[in-house]
């Protein structure tokens, strides 16, 4: 991918942004800029607070992609047999039975909830 498309629809401010010069971008589209893999990419939404030390909190939404192949410190989703649930967990760290089900490439943590 060139640079030029990386940035596409992102723009760069050191200081106040200048409104009139965001006019010349297009649309910010979060599927472009989150998911390489359109048809083998899912939502997960975690619970639990395991992962708090890596700045991953309950109700955060893990944006999961299973045509990736898991390098061994790639965060991954893999189903437990054992508790017949999904896990998260590093790659290295899944047990050696699990079945990895796709790798977590973002994470979307919301600050400010819906009071709904």
């Amino acid at each position: 991918m060139r640079e030029d498309e990386q940035l596409k629809g992102v723009s760069i401010h050191a200081g106040f942004p200048n409104p009139a010069a965001d006019k010349s971008l297009g649309e910010l589209n979060l599927n472009q800029l989150l998911v390489q893999n359109t048809a083998s990419t899912f939502l997960f939404r975690l619970r639990g607070s395991e992962w708090e030390s890596l700045g991953i909190f309950d109700g955060d939404i893990a944006i999961v992609d299973r045509a990736l192949t898991p390098r061994k410190t790639d965060l991954v989703i893999w189903w437990s047999e054992h508790i017949e649930t999904f896990a998260i967990s590093k790659r290295q760290a899944a047990p050696p039975n699990a079945t990895i089900w796709g790798v977590v490439t973002t994470v979307i943590h919301q600050f400010r909830k819906d009071e709904r």
